[in-house]
């Protein structure tokens, strides 16, 4: 086998092997295709595998869930830059029919064995600590996964008295996830599984980080390139969403109100928000943000009108001021949890974090996984000898999903990616013009 790579598509099987209460069976000249799927908003790592059976193997096995596929392939031979290795728990068959008398074609789905796991157990269990001990302590008490499975790891901010409410382990850690908050009190923790292992992090580490990969998007022929200089190029792409106003007012990455009562000491608060005001708690990928400020016919904005979005919540401040906690129980306090602080920004961070995405289609490659940044660059679909770059779309982008499809030597990455900001310099602001065109026209 060469050590150099031929083709950016190429790929080394090296095993794919079904372990069965009876020992191995090796499977590397059955399947057809093999699909593994990660997403940033997914805690596990999952996939299926289409089989090509003409040696009775489904009848022999039953695939009873007991059954375990370990799948280890290379970009090059005995190299481990963008190679896999990775065991499975096979979970059901699917599709099962006949293609004649002496074969038959099913898919066999898989997922990462800790969730086999975590769906047979429950917490009902307090803690008086930060959200991301207790995701540790979940992590290994429960999961049994230790430092060698964990990739990138930030503690939360703020002591809190923690009672999770008889969840599974997997479902406690993204209940945690989306009531922390950072130092800035922003609640954009995220917890998923990629290639690096189980990452409990914010989102403005992760798009902070360097890019990984420089992609372009260019006629192929035109170059005269090799397979490692292919392997930035992308085959295709497509804009899945570039901007969903609706979408983003209802959401409220606009502007909203959360309303706050405290049963304890019965007060109500109000606390009106904007987009500015979750916004600039983030690190953002690009220069400018990625939002109209749209004026309506009342010369208002979508910044502006509070009443696009109301959440209603448990509401704790009030409880500093009164004499009865400071002097019976005060040092709840400090960790009384903060409603106001990701009840109703959360959404709207995530929802604005996802409104441009791409889905663009890669030479394979393992190293493109969920957590991690491209930049993208594309002269657009206008003539491409004036080659003008299209700001609409180019930029840096975090990968939130990815699709890595194996075939018979052949290997494909289909990523995809979003961002919530622009290096477009474009001011974002509807114009009189518009207005009047929609009240007049």
């Amino acid at each position: 086998m060469s050590s150099t790579l031929l083709e950016s598509t190429q790929l080394i099987v090296k095993e794919v092997v079904i372990v069965t209460k009876g020992g191995p069976v090796n499977i590397t000249a059955l399947y057809d295709e093999i699909n593994i799927h990660d997403s940033l908003f997914l805690p596990v790592v999952s996939g299926n595998i289409l089989i090509t059976d003409a040696i009775g193997l489904s009848g022999r096995l039953d695939f009873d869930g007991s059954e375990v596929i370990a799948i280890h392939v290379e970009k090059m031979a005995d190299s481990t830059i963008a190679s896999f290795k990775k065991s499975f728990r096979i979970y059901k068959q699917t599709e099962r029919r006949n293609v004649n008398q002496s074969t038959e074609k099913y898919i066999l789905h898989f997922v990462s064995d800790e969730l086999i796991f975590s769906d047979q157990q429950r917490i009902n269990q307090s803690y008086e600590t930060t959200y991301g001990k207790v995701v540790q302590k979940i992590l290994s008490d429960y999961l049994q996964i230790y430092d060698k499975d964990k990739g990138l790891y930030e503690d939360t901010s703020g002591i809190k008295k923690i009672v999770i409410p008889n969840l599974r382990p997997l479902e406690a850690i993204e209940w945690c996830a989306k009531r922390a908050v950072d130092t800035k009190n922003s609640p954009n923790y995220i917890f998923y599984c990629n290639s690096l292992g189980y990452n409990f992090v914010t989102l403005s580490t992760l798009v902070s980080k360097n890019p990984i990969l420089d992609i372009n998007f260019s006629p192929k022929n035109l170059t005269d390139k090799g397979p490692l200089d292919e392997m930035s190029g992308a085959r295709s792409f497509e804009v899945l969403v570039q901007n969903d106003l609706i979408d983003k007012i209802r959401s409220g990455v606009g502007a909203g109100k959360f309303i706050g009562f405290d049963p304890l000491t019965r007060t109500f608060g109000e606390k009106p928000l904007n987009f500015k005001s979750h916004y600039d708690t983030l690190t953002h990928a690009n220069k400018n943000q990625n939002i109209t400020e749209v004026f309506n016919r009342d010369n208002t904005t979508i910044l502006t009108t509070i009443n696009s979005r109301k959440v209603l919540s448990i509401y704790g401040p009030k409880r500093k001021e009164s004499a009865y906690i400071k002097k019976y129980d005060p040092s709840s306090i400090s960790k009384v949890e903060d409603y106001e602080n990701f009840a109703f920004q959360r959404k709207a961070i995530f929802k604005n974090l996802v409104a441009r995405r791409l889905k663009i289609v890669m030479p394979g490659n393992f190293q493109l996984t969920s957590g991690f940044n491209v930049t993208f660059n594309t002269s657009g679909f206008s003539d491409k000898s004036k080659n003008v770059e299209d700001n609409s779309i180019n930029g840096k982008y975090l990968i939130v999903a990815t699709r890595q499809i194996i075939k018979n030597n052949k290997h494909e990455t289909i990523i995809e990616v979003v961002t919530d900001s622009t290096n477009d310099a474009t001011s974002y602001t509807s114009s009189q013009q518009q207005n009047q065109t929609l009240k007049g026209y």
